[in-house]
């Protein structure tokens, strides 16, 4: 599932502020660095900033999607390579435990099973 875009408030409210403080004069200068060219620095490098962080979280949603495939495949293999085991050796026998499968004879029954043995053979 992709993850959402960030938005910034604290962007969207310095682009509004600059709009306003622009109709008061264009190039407005309070001195010690209180600018207008200042302010519209500070927010390009903030909306930079977010652009390359929106970036990283699609490419981690692309990564993330490559992994679920990567091991959906590997599970679908790891299920054809117990099978042929089985297949070869049988659901019995000792190689199909090595391999990691649950032999017949291991297998236990439920209780469920256990009391409808019992209830038909009465």
């Amino acid at each position: 599932m992709a993850q959402r875009k960030r938005n910034s408030p604290a962007l969207t409210k310095a682009e509004r502020r600059i709009e306003g403080m622009e109709m008061i004069h264009p190039k407005l200068d309070f001195g010690n660095g209180l600018s207008i060219a200042t302010y519209n620095a500070k927010v390009r490098e903030i909306r930079e900033k977010l652009a390359a962080y929106n970036q990283a979280r699609a490419l981690v949603d692309k990564t993330q999607n490559a992994l679920v495939e990567a091991e959906r495949e590997l599970n679908t293999f790891t299920e054809q390579m117990l099978l042929s085991v089985a297949s070869r050796y049988g659901k019995s026998s000792d190689e199909y435990g090595m391999a990691g499968g649950t032999r017949k004879l291991d297998r236990r029954k439920t209780r469920s099973s256990v009391n409808q043995t019992a209830i038909s053979a009465q």
